[in-house]
């Protein structure tokens, strides 16, 4: 997969992320940070890509810490799913 930096400014980041899934739960995720606004917009279900805007103090941290507790809830997902499942 292939994300785009589409602007990366002091306190403003625009992600251009190539599935509406993912955009979806990354900002779902940046919510819970220290933020001051995060949203996504497509401009056409199929003919563009999704665009992550996160603008706080420092929203490059807070997209990778939001990727981070994402990591973790699919990794506790795993082990529940592998328990469950056998």
């Amino acid at each position: 997969m292939k994300i785009e930096i589409i602007e990366n400014e002091k306190e403003k980041v625009k992600i251009e992320v190539p599935d509406v899934t993912l955009v979806n739960l990354l900002n779902e995720n940046v919510w819970k940070e220290k933020i001051d606004f995060a949203a996504y917009n497509i401009e056409h279900t199929y003919l563009s890509k999704p665009v992550l805007v996160v603008k706080s103090k420092n929203p490059k941290k807070s997209v990778v810490d939001a990727t981070e507790r994402i990591i973790e809830d699919v990794r506790a997902l795993r082990k529940q799913l592998n328990a469950t499942l056998k």
